[in-house]
């Protein structure tokens, strides 16, 4: 433990350096006073007041100078009501291959996940140039039908999901193709989806072998280690951790929250690329695997198979079936065992103990339950109040020589002198006020930082009559500090209500808590607009920027993610792109500010489009208009902002897509509307019910 020791060197700011303070303030003097002050000593008032600014001064750095939590908790409140979490901000949703992998991997039941590219979806598409149509790959023939030279079109952005389900869990299924669907669909990006879902069928795979063991090991625990490390190899199971395992392995924590925040953990990178797919086992991989455990001599004869046929490949065993996975079975495998020239006898008891004891080591080490928030997000500090608004009036910290403090003048002094330390006191409180309104101030610091506080209220004051009252005993200043001092005049004059320049202030404010998420929300819509009517041209924006900020981690992790349009309701059915557009352009709620976003992607052909008599789509522009493209359907009310709606789409758009814009009377946009929320309740049947075999629940 390092020893706790007294810095020697400068203090770290101006502020804490009273010599430096007071050295400034004489040179300062030296320099206005011209010649005329010469006595620059102690025992001089004028030095004394310096002196005891400076002090105060300090005392002010000393609480600026207080943790942030601390300053943030002031009063009581809570230093995290305006603060996110890591987990919050450095997480996001799934954006790559590996992401996904990782969120399907995280819903329970699931033992792996592959997500890959569907080179051949369910429903192919031909272009026929010539004719300029696009047709379903199969279709009936008719008198439409695409020509011989027709070319495919192969999609950009469709994925197919293989699940291998955990035999540990008893979960059918059908559910968990539903659950891992939801899970998906809430992270799915814009202009991607998903093609197929699918929970591949169990391979049984028998190993027969032949090993031989150390003189002084134990038959039945060797065997269940052999069991674990053949289990291993032939499925493997991708491990979760805790935050502090992964900050333990060196990783840095903005790496640890790189990618979807997870339920059971994090998912080390390198343990995700070794649970590859296994389409393939070889012989000489297992007998690697199998001679690197303690005990193990050697592997005399391995061989791999299939139950019921035969004695298994001596070398290589290739699945049959692209949709199965493998699972190594232990009652359809016979491994004998050795020690030197002895075999070794291992009855039917003694394997029920190895087969027990190898499911129980299966369940502690892959059965991963979701995590607490503590074990998967750093805490926010909670911070400690420092009161750090009182002020103890200057007259305290001043000599009983000069007459101004508490008990310094006895009741039978002259009115003169009384006069001339009330005269002092005056002097002072002009200093008073301004060291108080600055206490003020950093005690709302927390409300200068915060998203909910509404208004634009930016400079705060306190009358220095709360302390001063405790203080000063003198009679002649009670009419100036009585009990019935009105605080709103004081703060009238230091801001008064309904201020532009106030509302201007919040405005920084809030602009800087978005620079902080490296965000920026344009004031071009309604500078003009504030300048002409005061602060009420303000509130739009205002009240804009606190709701992003108050969503910012949707916002932010989700930019480039899509409609759920598995979801029937909530949050997700807009997607986040849309709700960053809205708040920037300061829209109100509600149909008032209400476009839309079309994933061309989404408007592919279906299964039920593969029996039309008719071309999918006629006068095509091209031969692929869905892949990596989407349509923004803005209202004609808004033409007035189309360059700086032109400009933000562009910005906000990931920079992979095409955008267009497309405007709408308002006749056109309701019948758009009502189109618009068909087509999400028909994608969204579709996916529960032709796709996945999920008719039976209709929730999303």
């Amino acid at each position: 433990m390092d020893p706790i020791t007294l810095a020697d060197g400068p203090p770290e700011h101006p502020i804490l350096d009273y010599d430096g303070l007071v050295r400034e303030g004489l040179r300062q003097l030296e320099r206005m006073s011209d010649g005329q002050w010469t006595d620059f000593n102690s025992h001089d008032p004028g030095i004394t007041i310096l002196e005891t600014l400076c002090y105060a001064l300090t005392d002010i750095g000393y609480r600026i100078f207080h943790p942030v939590p601390d300053l943030l908790a002031n009063g009581g409140a809570d230093a995290r009501a305006n603060l996110f979490s890591a987990g919050e901000v450095l997480s996001g949703r799934a954006v790559t291959i590996a992401d996904l992998r990782r969120v399907a991997i995280d819903v329970q039941g699931v033992k792996n996940a592959w997500v890959e590219p569907a080179e051949l979806p369910s429903v192919r598409l031909r272009f026929d140039d010539g004719a300029k149509e696009l047709s379903v790959d199969g279709a009936t023939a008719t008198a439409t039908a695409p020509s011989e030279s027709a070319e495919s079109v192969v999609l950009r952005g469709l994925y197919r999901v293989l699940i291998e389900k955990s035999d540990l869990e008893d979960i059918d299924g059908p559910t968990l193709r539903r659950a891992v669907a939801r899970r998906l669909h809430a992270h799915r990006n814009l202009c991607e989806d998903f093609d197929d879902i699918r929970v591949l069928d169990t391979q049984p795979i028998a190993v027969y072998a032949s090993v031989e063991i150390g003189e002084l090991e134990n038959a039945e625990h060797v065997l269940v280690d052999i069991y674990e490390r053949i289990a291993t190899y032939i499925s493997p199971a991708i491990p979760f951790l805790t935050l502090t395992d992964l900050l333990a392995r060196g990783v840095a924590i903005d790496d640890a929250f790189d990618g979807p925040a997870l339920d059971r953990g994090f998912v080390d990178e390198a343990a995700l690329n070794a649970a590859r797919r296994r389409r393939a086992l070889y012989v000489s991989d297992l007998v690697r695997e199998i001679t690197g455990i303690s005990g193990v001599r050697a592997v005399r004869r391995l061989r791999l198979g299939k139950p019921g046929l035969g004695s298994g490949e001596p070398w290589t065993l290739t699945l049959d079936d692209p949709n199965t996975t493998p699972k190594f079975s232990p009652d359809d495998s016979r491994i004998d065992m050795f020690k030197g020239p002895l075999a070794l006898t291992i009855d039917e008891a003694a394997r029920k103990r190895v087969a027990a004891a190898f499911g129980d080591r299966l369940r502690s080490a892959r059965l991963y339950k979701p995590l607490a928030r503590d074990q998967r997000d750093a805490p926010v500090p909670a911070g400690t109040g420092r009161d750090v608004a009182t002020h103890v009036p200057l007259e305290a910290e001043f000599p009983l020589a000069y007459g101004i403090g508490r008990g310094a003048l006895p009741p039978s002094t002259p009115p003169a002198r009384l006069a001339a330390a009330n005269q002092l006191r005056g002097y002072l409180a002009f200093f008073d006020q301004m060291l108080a309104n600055t206490l003020a101030q950093l005690a709302h610091v927390g409300d200068l930082l915060s998203f909910d506080a509404d208004g634009t209220q930016s400079y705060f004051s306190q009358p220095i009559a709360n302390a001063a009252d405790e203080v000063s005993t003198v009679p002649a200043l009670a009419p100036l500090f009585a009990a019935g001092f009105d605080a709103s005049e004081l703060q009238a004059m230091i801001e008064p209500p309904g201020s532009p320049s106030a509302a201007l202030r919040r405005n920084r404010f809030l602009n800087h808590l978005l620079a902080r998420f490296a965000e920026e929300m344009t004031d071009d819509p309604l500078v003009t607009a504030a300048a002409a009517a005061g602060a009420g041209g303000m509130a739009p924006l205002l009240a804009a920027k606190r709701a992003f900020l108050r969503r910012l981690p949707w916002l932010g992790g989700g930019r480039g993610s899509g409609v759920n349009y598995l979801a029937s309701e909530g949050p997700d059915t807009v997607p986040p792109l849309a709700e960053r557009l809205r708040l920037k352009l300061a829209l109100p709620e509600g149909d008032d500010g209400r476009f839309f976003i079309v994933e061309h992607i989404l408007l592919r052909a279906i299964g039920a489009d593969a029996v039309q008599n008719l071309p999918f789509l006629a006068a095509a522009e091209s031969r692929d208009p869905f892949s990596l493209q989407l349509s923004f359907v803005f209202p004609d009310r808004l033409k007035p902002l189309a360059p700086l709606i032109e400009r933000l789409v562009r910005e906000e758009t990931p920079a992979h897509l095409v955008p267009y814009i497309h405007w709408l009377g308002e006749a056109e946009l309701a019948t758009f509307a009502a189109a618009y929320g068909d087509w999400l309740a028909m994608l969204r049947r579709y996916a529960l019910g032709d796709t996945l075999g999920l008719e039976a629940d209709s929730t999303p």
